[in-house]
């Protein structure tokens, strides 16, 4: 955010401040700012929504193979046993929790968002604070969040190395992986947050306060001027 576009003149011949606010200028600067941030959200929405779809279709794509009697036919796997199916379906659940979580959150965001559909630079400074505060909030939460896709992951991995004949060794590493895996993106979605959004939220909330200062005091010290003769 381009905060020289506010400016604080002093006129030193007449001592008299004289606040001049180029909120055209701001406004601009912050719809452009918008813009980008809300570009990167969108392409980390993007790619959660097509990893769901890709999760979500492998593990009903392979309930269906093994409902249609083909998994077994096909090379050295074999049909599902009962539990598997149970886990698979846990599985399903958990992606389609995280899916529809992210989904309905956009959503609220996006209802939020038109209380505020106005073109004053006021009511955008408030929208644009609202978002960034739920991205902070959704990320400071990230470790609960990402829980059940990566349960669902790590079932579903499990279920194919058992189809595919693997030893159940093998899971013992696959599990590992996966909670490495949860932590290191919770750090980074934690980074993420520090380094990106936050900075945004500060220098939102601090326009705000410069464009919403009572103006009064402006007044209150001239008089004071005026009245003691400076």
């Amino acid at each position: 955010m381009e905060f020289e576009d506010i400016q604080v003149i002093w006129n030193s011949e007449h001592d008299e401040p004289l606040y001049g606010v180029n909120e055209e200028g701001l406004h601009n600067t912050l719809i452009n700012k918008s813009k980008q941030f809300r570009r990167v959200i969108f392409w980390q929405t993007f790619q959660t929504f097509c990893g769901c779809t890709i999760a979500i279709t492998a593990i009903a794509g392979l309930i269906l193979l093994n409902a249609f009697g083909v998994l077994g036919d096909i090379g050295s796997s074999r049909a599902l046993y009962g539990w598997e199916i149970a886990a698979l379906l846990v599985a399903l659940l958990c992606w389609l929790q995280f899916g529809l979580s992210v989904y309905l959150g956009n959503r609220q965001q996006k209802k939020n968002g038109e209380k505020h559909d106005t073109t004053s630079l006021r009511d955008d400074l408030d929208k644009e604070i609202n978002c960034t505060k739920y991205q902070i909030n959704t990320r400071s939460q990230i470790m609960l969040g990402f829980v059940p896709p990566y349960i669902g992951s790590t079932l579903l991995i499990i279920i194919v190395f058992g189809v595919s004949g693997i030893s159940y060794w093998a899971i013992v590493p696959v599990v590992v992986v996966m909670a490495t895996a949860l932590i290191i993106e919770s750090r980074c979605q934690r980074r993420f947050v520090e380094q990106k959004i936050t900075p945004i939220l500060h220098e939102l909330e601090t326009l705000r306060e410069k464009l919403t200062a009572p103006q009064h005091e402006a007044t209150a010290l001239v008089g004071s001027k005026n009245s003691t003769g400076l």
